[in-house]
């Protein structure tokens, strides 16, 4: 992906596990403070937009790295949206993007953004992160009665993530940028 907006979302959804429609909802005030101040991985408290199940997700180092490269271009305020693209326009650049790689293909673009918030959680439940964790992290409801078991401060939630999911999600040579 040649083109800094769509590199940073792609980073972005692989390392979160949000979909491509809640990424897009995501204002600069939500990410301003740590983002900001430098502290990683971004924790971002979230409710899901059809249940108003409250959850926590982060932005580990390296799709910060790249929202950094991406908004150097960009002037935001608290209320904007980081991104200020469609998800039409989304899909078609990842399309575009996997046909160069893939050559033609036909029906459901395997390489589209929903196949990296389904990696998110394929990569962390192959490496045996706790899939209580990887629901939460997620967004998905979670049995009250399961709930009470994962209840942390966002400060151990951004520690379990560092260590258990981060180093999951990360490729190995991310300083080359390589998506």
């Amino acid at each position: 992906m040649d083109k800094p907006v769509y590199r940073s979302i792609a980073a972005s959804i692989l390392q979160s596990g949000l979909s491509i429609s809640y990424l897009l909802t995501l204002k600069y005030g939500d990410v301003k403070e740590e983002f900001e101040k430098g502290t990683t991985p971004i924790c971002l408290s979230l409710a899901r937009k059809k249940t108003l199940v409250p959850f926590i997700t982060f932005l580990g180092n390296w799709s910060v790295k790249l929202l950094k490269d991406y908004l150097a271009y960009e002037k935001l305020d608290d209320g904007m949206p980081i991104y200020n693209v469609s998800s039409r326009a989304v899909h078609a650049y990842f399309r575009q993007t996997a046909q160069k790689f893939a050559g033609a293909f036909k029906g459901r673009n395997p390489y589209s953004p929903h196949s990296l918030r389904a990696a998110f959680r394929t990569f962390l439940s192959d490496n045996k992160v706790d899939p209580l964790y990887v629901e939460y992290w997620m967004g998905h409801k979670i049995p009250e009665q399961l709930r009470a078991y994962i209840n942390k401060s966002r400060e151990s939630w951004r520690q379990t993530y560092h260590e258990q999911a981060e180093p999951h999600l990360t490729p190995p040579k991310h300083e080359n940028d390589v998506i």
